[in-house]
C-alpha cells in the first residue's frame, strides 16, 4: 500500500493527520494563556489552569492517540514511518512507564532519535518504585534523545537536579530550546552551571521551592558571566531573589518577555529596579505576580517598549494616590506601547469568597484594599495608555468565588458597574481569565440549549427566509465525526505494540 508514493510525501500526509503541532511549541502558558471552565464529579462548576487544560486533553482526548496508532497498524511501511510520531512526544504521568519506555529505547537505541518533547507529570509514585529508580531511568532516557527541544518536569528535582542537568547538557545541549523545572533553593549553583551549557536555551520556566537560607554559598557559581544568546522568555516562581540578582550581571540579549510570581512571600524582595535598568529596554512582556508594592512609574520607564504589562492592583502606590480625582501619576509620561494590562490578585474588590468573610473580621482593612483598587483601576485609561485595548482579571480563584456568588456582593456591585463604565466609555474591552468578557459565567447544557434555540431563531432571521440553518449543519457534520471516531477501534494493533504502546506514557 505504502509502495506507491515516497517515504517524504507519506510522512507529509501523516504530520497534517495527527495533527499535534501544538504539543511542539517553543513557549509555555503564560498568565494570559486562557483558563477554561469544567464540570466536577459533584456537579460544581471550577477552573482550569493553561498547564492543567494541556495535560487534561492530552490524557483525556484520543485523537491525537488514535491517529498514530491507526497509522502504526495499517501496514509495515506505515508503521515504520509511523515512530517518528509515536515517539517524538513521551509524556509521562506514572513512574513504572517511565522505566518501561527506558528498557525499550535501552533495546532499540535509534526510538530516542525521533523525539523532540519529553513531558513529565506530577504522579502518585506507584508500587516497586523509588526516586532513584526514576531518576536512572528518566537520565537514561535523556541519552536516548540527541534531538530533544523540549524539556518539562512538573515535580521537584531536589536530589535528581544534577544527575538530570547533566545528562541534558551532555546529550542535548545544542538542541534544548525550552526547559520547565522545579529545584530546591539550595540547588542554585547548580541551576546556574547547568544554564551555561545550554546556549540553544529560548524558553526557561523555574520555580524555586523552600525557604531560601539567609546566606547561599555560590562558590564558582557567583564568578560566571552568563551568556544566554537565544533566552526570550524568562519565567521564574517562588524564592527567586537571589538568582534575580544573580542575572543582573548576565548577557540575554533576546530577552524579550519576563514573569515574575513571588507566590505568598512578601519579604526580601531582589532589587527588580536595577534587572530592569540592565534588561528591561527590549522587554515586550512584563508580568508581576508579586505582594510587595513596586514602583509602576520606574518600571514602565525602564521598559519603553511593552506590549503587555500585569501588576497587583491591591499595591498602595503613593503617586497614585496623591490625585485620585486628577491626573493620575501612574507613568511620568504617556505609555506609548501598552496594548493590554492585567490585574493580579483583587480578591477583595467584590465581595465574594474568603474576601467576605473578611470583610466582617476587619472591615477598615479590607475598605482601604477596595479604595486602593478603584484609584489603581482608574489610572488605566486612554490618557495614560494611549493604546491600551484590554485589561484581563487574572486571578482564577476570584472568579471561581464570583460563579459560586452568582456575581458580586450587593454592596460591591456599584463598583463592578463602575469599572464597567470606565472600559466602555474608553473603549477598552474588560476580561476574566478565561479570554471572555468579565461577568460571562458557565451555564449549565440546559441553559446553553436554550440560548442555542435563541440563536438558531436569530440566524433564520438574519438568513431572511433564504433558508437552511447553518448551525444545524454544523451540528450534523460534528455528529457524523463523532460517529467517525466512535468506530475506531484498537483491534488490529499487534500484541507487541500494544506492549510499546502502553510503555509509552500516553496511556499513563
Amino acid at each position: 500500500m505504502g509502495s506507491h508514493l515516497p517515504d517524504e510525501l507519506w510522512l507529509e500526509i501523516f504530520d497534517l493527520a495527527v495533527d499535534d503541532a501544538d504539543l511542539f511549541d517553543l513557549t509555555l502558558p503564560t498568565a494570559f494563556s486562557d483558563a477554561s471552565w469544567f464540570k466536577t464529579l459533584y456537579g460544581d462548576w471550577s477552573l482550569r489552569t493553561a498547564q492543567e487544560s494541556f495535560v487534561a486533553s492530552y490524557l483525556l482526548d484520543p485523537e491525537v492517540n488514535a491517529a498514530i496508532q491507526a497509522i502504526m497498524s495499517t501496514c509495515r511501511t506505515w508503521r515504520r514511518l509511523g515512530y517518528e510520531f509515536f515517539y517524538r512526544f513521551l509524556f509521562f504521568s506514572n513512574p513504572r512507564n517511565i522505566q518501561r519506555v527506558c528498557a525499550l529505547m535501552d533495546r532499540d537505541q535509534e526510538l530516542g532519535w525521533w523525539t523532540k518533547r519529553l513531558h513529565v507529570t506530577r504522579y502518585f509514585a506507584g508500587g516497586g518504585t523509588t526516586m532513584e529508580t526514576t531518576q536512572n531511568s528518566l537520565v537514561s532516557i535523556i541519552r536516548h534523545c540527541p534531538n530533544l527541544e523540549i524539556f518539562v518536569v512538573n515535580w521537584p528535582l531536589s536530589n535528581t537536579l544534577q544527575a538530570i542537568g547533566n545528562a541534558l547538557c551532555t546529550y542535548c545541549p545544542r538542541t534544548l530550546r525550552v526547559m520547565h523545572i522545579n529545584i530546591p533553593t539550595t540547588s542554585l549553583p547548580k541551576l546556574i552551571f547547568m544554564l551555561q551549557y545550554l546556549p540553544a536555551l529560548v524558553t526557561a520556566h523555574i520555580e524555586f521551592d523552600g525557604t531560601p537560607p539567609e546566606h547561599i554559598n555560590l562558590g564558582a557559581a557567583s564568578d560566571l558571566e552568563l551568556t544566554l544568546p537565544a533566552l526570550r522568555h524568562l519565567s521564574l516562581r517562588g524564592p527567586f531573589q537571589d538568582f534575580l540578582e544573580e542575572a543582573i550581571g548576565w548577557s540575554m540579549p533576546s530577552l524579550r518577555a519576563l514573569c515574575l510570581d513571588f507566590v505568598n512571600y512578601r519579604d526580601d524582595f531582589p532589587d527588580l529596579l536595577e534587572f530592569l535598568r540592565i534588561h528591561g529596554a527590549e522587554l515586550t512582556f512584563l508580568d508581576l505576580n508579586i505582594i510587595p508594592t513596586l514602583d509602576v512609574p520606574t518600571i514602565l520607564e525602564l521598559c519603553p517598549l511593552l506590549t503587555t504589562f500585569t501588576f497587583n492592583p491591591d499595591w498602595r502606590i503613593p503617586a497614585w494616590e496623591q490625585q485620585p480625582s486628577g491626573p493620575s501619576s501612574v507613568v511620568r509620561r504617556p505609555h506609548a506601547n501598552i496594548t493590554t494590562i492585567g490585574l493580579h490578585h483583587l480578591l477583595y474588590a467584590f465581595g465574594v469568597g474568603y474576601a467576605a468573610t473578611y470583610d466582617k473580621v476587619d472591615p477598615f482593612a479590607t475598605k482601604m484594599i477596595r479604595r486602593r483598587n478603584d484609584v489603581n483601576f482608574a489610572a488605566l485609561n486612554k490618557r495614560n495608555f494611549p493604546r491600551l485595548e484590554r485589561i484581563r482579571v487574572l486571578n482564577t480563584t476570584l472568579l471561581s468565588d464570583l460563579e459560586a456568588n452568582n456575581g458580586p456582593s450587593p454592596q460591591c456591585y456599584e463598583r463592578w458597574e463602575r469599572w464597567w463604565r470606565q472600559c466602555q466609555k474608553e473603549g477598552i474591552r474588560l476580561e476574566d481569565c478565561t479570554g471572555a468578557t468579565l461577568g460571562t459565567l458557565p451555564m449549565d447544557p440546559e441553559d446553553e440549549e436554550g440560548d442555542e434555540e435563541d440563536d438558531d431563531e436569530s440566524v433564520v432571521e438574519d438568513e431572511g427566509g433564504k433558508g437552511g440553518n447553518p448551525l444545524s449543519s454544523l451540528r450534523e457534520l460534528l455528529m457524523e465525526c463523532r460517529r467517525m471516531n466512535a468506530q475506531r477501534d484498537m483491534d488490529v494493533t499487534p500484541p507487541a505494540l500494544r506492549m510499546i504502546y502502553a510503555g509509552a506514557s500516553r496511556l499513563s
